[in-house]
């Protein structure tokens, strides 16, 4: 019976099944209803054929409105995920989803388990997808709270990008309104819902986004006493994990692998990867070059799959890891929608005039291949890294390579000095 149309017996509507499942010998159909552009659940007995045994009493209006439906219901059949099922999301927003975006929202919705890194390159709408993928659970039921932890600077962007695309209003909420909130306690009990706590203020609220280091675990902090430091976790983190969301998206999420397994950063991420059933990391740098980090990273989504780094392998990782590199990204034409990058050798030849210039060229040419052969033989790779600085110093301009060297041969006269002043 999937995706066919019915008539619910119930709304006295057309509908579309969207999903049927069969639970202890009972049937269940998610329905569509287009009258009401809701998405429910109702047995299946209670569906009937569209068919002229049903003898609608239905009006000129009534038949031009669900000829209509019919019509985006065609529409929609275009617009299918991965398993088949319709897609509602990008009809429902505001925005018009780019083809790789579409992909993103199929693949991510496709499994029942919706845990996955978002790893599209800069520029590619990573929070397009995660709010496609929002508005595409909340219509099916599936998702009510919601929790967007987002680096300081990105936070209200979000805010603006979920409620212009989306429709979707968020509570931005910041360390200095932890105060507020709890005096407000009173004011949100008598609206509460079945999350609602009086002490946890982020159950005041169903869908809210939050700097990431505000609520990130504390150790200890000068001048602070430990029940300081405990009533600080308490509030910023060990209430945020407890607070009972149901979709957690994390935004610039490499920051949450930390150096080691004891940093604040990846025990918050541990707390969130617990925290709901739905899981989106959204980033565009998710390895970096370090293997331990990106490790933890995938911890997060899934830690069964990857209990140590020998277990993080490509094709494993293809499991949670939607990407789409700009090079393969089109526009709804087929068209690339960046310009293909070239790069070519131009040869550059020395005049006359550029005698002295050339001078200096060589001499820190010979300069930075000394210093950079003798770093890295020395496993000194930051300066390895300091001595190409400097030849692209060179053809910046005089002045920029001679601040450079000055500042260098200060640096060696102070070196000299101390290990004289210790030979003395």
């Amino acid at each position: 019976m999937a995706s066919k149309w019915q008539y619910s017996t119930i709304h006295n509507s057309p509908c579309k099944v969207v999903e049927e499942q069969t639970l202890w010998g009972q049937t269940i159909c998610r329905i569509w209803l287009p009258d009401s552009d809701a998405i429910v659940k109702v047995p299946k007995k209670s569906l009937q054929p569209l068919s002229t045994q049903l003898q609608p009493t239905a009006q000129a209006d009534k038949i031009i409105y669900i000829a209509a439906a019919a019509k985006v219901a065609e529409a929609l059949e275009g617009t299918s995920s991965e398993d088949g099922q319709v897609l509602l999301a990008p009809i429902e927003s505001n925005v018009i989803p780019l083809p790789h975006q579409i992909h993103a929202l199929s693949r991510a919705i496709s499994s029942d388990r919706v845990r996955y890194l978002l790893a599209d390159e800069v520029g590619l709408g990573k929070t397009i997808e995660a709010g496609l993928v929002i508005r595409e659970l909340k219509l099916r039921g599936l998702v009510r709270r919601v929790l967007i932890i987002a680096p300081k600077g990105l936070a209200t962007q979000w805010v603006a990008e979920m409620q212009t695309h989306f429709n979707e209003s968020f509570q931005l909420v910041l360390p200095s309104d932890f105060k507020t909130l709890n005096r407000l306690a009173p004011v949100f009990a008598e609206n509460k819902s079945s999350h609602f706590q009086a002490n946890n203020p982020w159950t005041f609220f169903d869908q809210v986004i939050a700097p990431l280091d505000s609520v990130k675990p504390l150790e200890k902090r000068r001048g602070w006493s430990d029940e300081q430091v405990a009533k600080y976790n308490q509030d910023r983190f060990e209430n945020l994990i407890t607070a009972g969301w149901d979709l957690v998206i994390v935004d610039e999420a490499h920051r949450l692998g930390g150096s080691t397994d004891q940093v604040a950063r990846f025990k918050l991420g541990q707390g969130l990867a617990e925290a709901a059933p739905y899981l989106l990391l959204l980033s565009a740098t998710p390895h970096q070059g370090k293997s331990d980090a990106f490790h933890r990273i995938m911890t997060l989504v899934d830690e069964e799959t990857f209990p140590d780094e020998a277990s993080v392998s490509r094709e494993k990782v293809a499991t949670f890891v939607i990407r789409t590199e700009k090079r393969k990204s089109i526009d709804a034409d087929g068209k690339p929608l960046f310009k293909p990058r070239k790069t070519e050798m131009v040869p550059i030849r020395w005049e006359d005039r550029h005698f002295e210039q050339e001078l200096l060229y060589e001499a820190v040419t010979d300069y930075v291949r000394e210093g950079y052969n003798q770093a890295i033989k020395d496993k000194q790779h930051h300066f390895g890294f300091l001595m190409i600085l400097m030849q692209r110093l060179v053809v910046s301009s005089t002045r920029a390579i001679r601040t450079t060297l000055e500042r260098r041969l200060e640096a060696l006269q102070a070196d000299k000095n101390i290990i004289s002043q210790r030979l003395d």
